[in-house]
């Protein structure tokens, strides 16, 4: 009973807090409207990178006067799913090097306190609405469940199906005693042109045979469907860069040191098989996907930060 009592007490205090929040948020305008630059190749890539050079480079410059020497710290931002303006919790964490310089992973952080999505994922919904329209009744595969990303397009879309991949404790295509449904992305158990829209968010690096990942998204596709998608991308690379690879046996080689990502389901994390380049909008048309174009974006009032971030969209 009193944990029941403070549970309905953080409840109410965290409501009224969100009140505040709102409050102040009707006193600021919004930002303006996210602008976004469609690329279909490196070619395309370097020419928008020659236009901006002077504005990359002063956005370097105000980034790293947003960044603190505490272990964790907050920045101002509107957040687009939650809809008003709030503070992003961001750590070092996560932080890489830089000519000897430590450079904080801004993509993974900037954490929204209260609809719990981080900079990239808070991006992928504000893309989605602007690339995708849909409706109530739109049908979406989102290849993850476990996570907060799902429950926000669980909200906004009631026919969102979701799923993670639980290997052969199940058969494929049902469902756990905690309600996650098992899916292989290479072998999916959807029929043919079932969903209007199909996202996957730093998913498809795990996945060795990764052009049949990319051709059954385009199969369960409806015509005219779109596949929003994000992956580990340099885009600097016209090749892909292979960093393991599974042979015929089962047995795993490692062409690079292994690197691990970060997996809901298993502490030890998920291993990465692939960083991408452009080759791979390519590998996505020859899956059946006629239109692909990289779209870059960045604001600093959203909180897409961390140099020009970019996402992938798939048309059939």
């Amino acid at each position: 009973m009193r944990r029941r009592l403070l549970t309905l007490r953080s409840k109410i205090w965290r409501t009224g807090l969100r009140c505040v929040y709102i409050a102040r948020s009707a006193w600021r305008p919004k930002p303006a409207e996210l602008s976004t630059t469609r690329l279909f190749s490196a070619s395309d890539y370097k020419k928008h990178t020659a236009l901006t050079l002077v504005e990359a480079t002063n956005r370097q410059e105000r980034e790293s006067l947003l960044a603190c020497d505490a272990p964790s710290f907050q920045t101002p931002g509107f957040c687009f799913v939650c809809g008003f303006w709030t503070s992003f919790r961001t750590s070092w964490a996560y932080s890489y090097k830089i000519d000897g310089r430590r450079v904080i992973n801004w993509r993974e952080h900037l954490l929204c306190p209260w609809c719990g999505l981080n900079n990239r994922m808070r991006a992928s919904v504000h893309l989605l609405s602007i690339t995708t329209p849909l409706t109530n009744s739109s049908r979406v595969y989102l290849t993850e469940q476990t996570t907060r990303l799902f429950a926000v397009f669980r909200k906004r879309f009631p026919w969102v199906v979701g799923s993670e991949y639980l290997g052969s404790s199940i058969p494929f295509g049902q469902s756990n005693t905690d309600g996650l449904r098992n899916e292989n992305l290479t072998h999916l158990s959807f029929p043919d042109s079932v969903f209007d829209a199909v996202l996957s968010f730093d998913v498809i690096e795990h996945i060795p045979d990764y052009p049949r990942a990319f051709a059954e998204c385009a199969r369960v596709l409806k015509p005219g469907g779109k596949m929003l998608l994000s992956v580990p991308f340099d885009v600097s690379s016209q090749r892909n860069q292979i960093r393991a690879r599974v042979h015929d046996d089962g047995r795993i080689e490692h062409i690079l040191s292994p690197e691990y990502h970060g997996d809901p389901l298993n502490a030890a994390g998920c291993l990465c098989f692939q960083h991408f380049g452009w080759e791979m909008l390519d590998e996505i048309k020859r899956a059946g996907f006629p239109s692909v174009s990289a779209i870059a974006y960045y604001s600093r009032d959203y909180g897409y930060i961390g140099g020009e971030q970019i996402q992938f969209l798939a048309e059939k």
